[in-house]
């Protein structure tokens, strides 16, 4: 059949916010000690521990316009004043969350990295920051003296000095969570939704009159963990509510036998095929986010969509030793489009994580790995544009077995399109995966209402095969290759590679 893609560069569907290419860290497993932090003195874990050289250079080359801290689960058992004062000063903890599954998660807290370190770190990488507090064990009063402290100058009893703003918010932190994943028996401070809601506006308020003007997300639930949680919740405090927090990983940590039965079945093949597809899942229940948010405060309503933790997860070793994939740097750039296509809703996302722990960045030693997922972040933050422009694609189809709590799906369409424009309406950004494991793609190209000239831009990520992995000694096997040409060597046909995926930026 004949493969057309099909462009209205007039039709802008809805902004983008650049947040949706955003990080996340958490005091877990290696993830920051370990990872961003190494030890000056190891086996010794009050440290003193440093920033790892050349680690923010890394960072900034994905141009992180957002950066989750301090969790994630972590968070609801953290207290904010033990991570300030003289580092020599601050108490060792046990880890109070992640302690319960022994050293391979990280028992012990020394507390090194606090708030000054984090925004530190945020005021090198130009990045903004998202703090989340301690709902599970923490009281109102604890967090509105964090916002005061962060935001307002606020000394404690040691005349520790306030946190630096990073260069992108007028003044300390803008964007507060209040709990994580309370509809969950495994976090601490579980609670039902209505109780929940009550109480997050508790928190609210207080954390207001701390500073006026902020930007709240309150725990929002994927309805395969609990499918009454956000209307209820909704219900209460929809008014209240900036962002609902959403948390996806598929196949799912739960459903491993599912995940083997699968390989076995499929082989690499199935997985493959899975994998890539599995983005429709996640779009699938972000919408179901997004009706839930609808049906009860409008469709005309404020609250927007937090995506703060979503990654491909299904194994334990993924926490401590994650192997990615050229297969998997094509569902990341599916999980934008998704995004992209529910960009009114969807105003932040967070993957999980940065460092390590199912990391877009690993370490070993003192040696450091930009693995396969590290590479679609590069090239979707650094050349998207703010607004999502209608696109259309015709082209073959594809079925994908089951994979653990990926469902199986037929007629999936072999490209995925998403496209980008700037605001003055001279830059058109196309994104296209070929998600065919063998064979290109040769795609007729129709942009109306726009005429490009000159020079196009092509980057593509791509690999040798799908099953390519970069290493720490080439970290460019999966990587983003970049050339200029001819903008008539685009259009009106382009021929796309076997699994990759590519962005054509033109330009009137």
């Amino acid at each position: 059949m004949r493969t057309l893609i099909e462009v209205d560069a007039g039709a802008v569907e809805s902004r983008i916010d650049p947040r949706i290419y955003g990080h996340f860290i958490e005091n877990m497993a290696r993830c920051l000690y370990g990872g961003l932090l190494v030890n000056e003195r190891p086996g010794d874990p009050r440290g003193p521990w440093k920033l790892r050289e050349g680690i923010v250079e890394t960072v900034k080359e994905l141009a992180p316009p957002v950066v989750r801290w301090p969790g994630g689960l972590f968070a609801d058992g953290y207290h904010w004043e033990d991570g300030i004062g003289p580092v020599s000063d601050r108490p060792l903890r046990r880890n109070r969350y992640w302690s319960r599954y022994g050293p391979a998660t990280r028992v012990m807290d020394p507390n090194a990295f606090g708030s000054d370190e984090y925004m530190g770190l945020m005021r090198e990488l130009e990045a903004q920051p998202y703090v989340n507090i301690n709902f599970g064990t923490g009281s109102v009063t604890e967090a509105a003296r964090w916002v005061a402290y962060m935001n307002g100058g606020e000394e404690t009893p040691e005349g520790a000095r306030r946190a630096s703003c990073g260069r992108r918010e007028p003044c300390g932190v803008r964007t507060w969570g209040i709990g994580n994943e309370m509809y969950g028996v495994w976090a601490l401070g579980h609670t039902k939704p209505r109780d929940y809601a009550a109480r997050y506006l508790e928190f609210r308020r207080a954390m207001e009159e701390a500073d006026p003007g902020l930007e709240f997300v309150a725990v929002g639930a994927d309805h395969y963990f609990n499918k009454r949680w956000n209307r209820e919740v909704l219900s209460v405090a929809a008014d209240d509510i900036d962002l609902l927090a959403m948390h996806v990983y598929l196949p799912g940590p739960e459903r491993l036998a599912g995940v083997y039965a699968a390989r076995l079945r499929g082989g690499t093949a199935g997985m493959y095929r899975a994998i890539v597809a599995s983005p429709v899942e996640y779009e699938r229940r972000l919408r179901q986010a997004v009706g839930d948010i609808e049906a009860v405060a409008g469709r005309e309503s404020a609250p927007g969509i937090a995506f703060d933790e979503w990654n491909l997860w299904w194994t334990p070793a993924q926490l401590l030793f994650p192997r990615w994939t050229l297969r998997d740097a094509l569902f990341a750039c599916g999980v934008f489009h998704a995004m992209h296509r529910l960009a009114g809703r969807v105003r932040m996302a967070n993957v999980a994580q940065l460092f390590n722990v199912l990391g877009l960045i690993t370490t070993l030693g003192d040696r450091v790995c930009r693995t396969a997922l590290y590479y679609p972040f590069l090239m979707y933050a650094n050349l998207a544009q703010p607004v999502a422009l209608r696109v259309s694609v015709a082209c073959g189809s594809f079925e994908s077995p089951r994979v653990g709590g990926i469902p199986a799906m037929s007629g999936m369409p072999v490209l995925d399109c998403s496209a980008t424009g700037s605001d003055d309406g001279k830059t058109v950004v196309l994104f296209v995966i070929n998600r065919d494991p063998s064979d290109m793609v040769n795609a007729t190209i129709e942009i109306a209402g726009f005429a490009p000239r000159g020079q196009a831009e092509i980057s593509t990520l791509d690999g040798p095969s799908i099953d390519a992995v970069n290493t720490y000694r080439d970290d460019e096997i999966v990587r983003v290759m970049r050339k200029s040409v001819d903008v008539g060597e685009v259009l009106p046909e382009f021929v796309f590679p076997p699994h990759s995926a590519t962005a054509l930026v033109l330009k009137t």
